[in-house]
């Protein structure tokens, strides 16, 4: 079945460019690493990040010849590739166009792309955005007059604080339900006829003991 082509606005990465306007394409290279196929364009896009992190430099330029640009692309002089990507930990990232060449990673372009940043860490794993923060604290500590690295540091420092809400959230013991008093029907019956029989008695002794004088 053939998929249609999504127009997205998602910042500046790249990835995400190639997908949503070559999502037939896309889907044809994940399926040829055998992974399932999402038919949504955004879990597409997230399914071929994660391969390009596994795969590295290989599955990046088998995307690169799939860009739907990629004829006027080759006519130009790109950049050499020169900046160093807090994400995967190569000297892949290109800074001009604010994307990593190795997987994908864009950091955070200002405002208005805040949801199209923070959607790159869905698949991280708790650890994995642990050391990212880590990269871009020292990062922006020596360059102090970045606001935007400012705001990334900020927006990945909530989410790890979320994700650990989260899972102190799950860990904790659910309270057991209160044991309130309740007497059933069989009871109130019960203690009906021990109260009957009570009284019955008392009177019998009531009785006996007016004989006796």
């Amino acid at each position: 079945m053939k998929k249609q082509s999504h127009s997205n606005t998602l910042g500046q990465n790249k990835i995400d460019y190639i997908v949503y306007h070559n999502a037939d394409a896309v889907s044809n290279l994940l399926e040829q690493y055998g992974f399932e196929v999402p038919e949504n364009p955004k879990h597409l896009a997230e399914a071929i990040k994660e391969l390009a992190r596994k795969k590295g430099r290989k599955v990046i330029k088998e995307l690169l010849l799939l860009h739907p640009d990629k004829d006027i692309i080759l006519k130009l002089n790109l950049p050499k590739e020169d900046g160093f990507c807090g994400a995967c930990s190569n000297d892949s990232y290109n800074n001009e166009n604010n994307y990593c060449t190795s997987c994908g990673h864009s950091n955070y372009a200002g405002s208005g792309t805040e949801d199209s940043f923070l959607s790159q860490f869905e698949s991280y794993k708790d650890k994995e955005l642990e050391r990212y923060y880590q990269t871009i604290v020292k990062k922006s500590n020596a360059n102090p007059q970045d606001k935007n690295l400012a705001q990334e540091v900020q927006m990945v420092w909530n989410e790890i604080r979320t994700r650990k809400l989260t899972l102190k959230k799950e860990d904790e013991p659910k309270p057991e339900a209160s044991k309130s008093f309740s007497i059933t029907k069989d009871e109130m019956l019960l203690f009906g006829v021990v109260f009957i029989a009570g009284a019955l008695v008392g009177h019998g002794l009531k009785f006996n003991f007016s004989n006796v004088k």
